[in-house]
């Protein structure tokens, strides 16, 4: 459960073969019994400073590791895989659609894509098709020449065109209307646009990134998307989980913009410190909004802080402070759901969620569970 933990064998059998065999498996340290207090307390000291710089140097690590993912945290073992295959898939020229809910970062993902592949030098063009009148969104994609229609006073390239030699990206893929994927399907394979009023082929050199939030497979079963457009749109992958599924990467979400955030209110300031009370809610909501709500309550706590140099529970909106679940009570179980449930099975409960939440930190889970470690132990 806490992978990065030191862990000291303590033993009765202070011979050593047994020693020699737990350093083998990763021991720390080796203490005989009868336990010597002090000699503990100082080998968990010093355990518990070298998990710290491990930690550290690890974030480090990430910061390079990851250098071209500017914005994405992957702490979470699932972002990591997803960083290794844009890794890997960015060399190529494949196309690459992204799913998850709205604010999980697909936007960021298209941009790690582009920025990890060969054509990092040429230009980036992200366009949303969610809301736009079918005229409009062909004009976007496609451009159009002087006279096409009303108003139309000169040439104008489209996104295509305009990111040719580079990375396109289509946002909200999912909302565009079935003629528009018929015509969209015919540039991806012709790799030629025809700008509206004009006859004239335009070849066009796109590595193409889509996106959607919607389920593209139920969309064909029900006739709103094209089969034939989705195999071509889908060559790689990549889904982000919802921010409630990678918890874990909350804190360092956190403090990666209270630090951004500060240092554009106040430049050459003090970075906030959050508090524990304040981390732990923050950590514990639901998050419909993902890592886009996330960013934009941050940034409120920093702003409202008046720099202060610490961000409080106090700080910590409403919304998030009652930590609203999903149907929006107050908790993840409705009244009727507790009726009937054993207040031995409802602690029980509480206390692996809790656990679970803080990664195995006994301490913060009784902090946030309001009781003693002791009495949690």
């Amino acid at each position: 459960h806490q992978p990065d933990a030191e862990t000291i064998m303590v033993t009765a059998h202070g011979d050593v073969p047994t020693a020699r065999d737990a350093f083998k498996h990763g021991a720390f340290d080796f203490v005989e019994k009868p336990l010597d207090l002090v000699l503990l307390r100082s080998v968990v000291q010093r355990a518990a400073e070298q998990a710290v710089i491990r930690s550290e140097n690890d974030e480090l690590k990430d910061l390079v590791q990851h250098e071209g993912f500017a914005g994405i945290i992957a702490g979470a073992e699932s972002m990591r895989k997803i960083i290794e295959t844009v890794r890997t898939v960015a060399r190529s020229n494949i196309a690459v659609l992204v799913t998850g809910e709205s604010g999980t970062g697909k936007e960021l993902i298209a941009q790690a894509v582009h920025r990890n592949s060969s054509r990092k030098e040429k230009k980036f063009k992200s366009m949303n098709c969610a809301g736009q009148a079918e005229n409009l969104l062909e004009d976007e994609l496609f451009g159009h020449v002087r006279g096409a229609f009303t108003g139309a006073d000169k040439d104008r390239e489209g996104v295509f065109e305009y990111s040719n030699g580079g990375t396109l990206f289509l946002d909200e893929i999912g909302d565009m209307p079935l003629t528009m994927q018929a015509k969209l399907l015919r540039v991806l394979e012709s790799g030629e646009v025809v700008r509206l009023g004009s006859n004239e082929l335009r070849k066009v050199d796109v590595r193409l990134v889509s996106a959607t939030n919607k389920d593209l497979e139920e969309m064909i079963k029900d006739g709103t998307f094209r089969q034939d457009l989705y195999f071509r749109i889908k060559g790689t992958m990549v889904h982000l989980p919802p921010l409630r599924d990678r918890r874990e990467d909350i804190p360092r979400i956190v403090r990666h913009a209270v630090s951004r955030y500060a240092a554009e209110l106040n430049p050459g300031a003090v970075v906030p410190e959050v508090s524990d009370a304040a981390m732990l809610r923050l950590t514990a909501f639901y998050w419909p909004g993902n890592v886009r709500q996330l960013l934009n309550i941050v940034q409120n706590m920093v702003v409202m802080s008046g720099g202060s140099g610490l961000l409080g529970i106090d700080q910590v909106p409403d919304e998030v402070r009652e930590n609203e679940s999903e149907d929006g009570g107050s908790s993840s179980y409705s009244i009727g759901s507790l009726a009937g449930t054993s207040l031995e099975q409802l602690e029980r409960q509480a206390i692996r969620e809790t656990l679970k939440l803080t990664a195995g930190n006994r301490e913060q889970a009784a902090k946030m569970l309001g009781i003693g470690e002791r009495t949690l132990y």
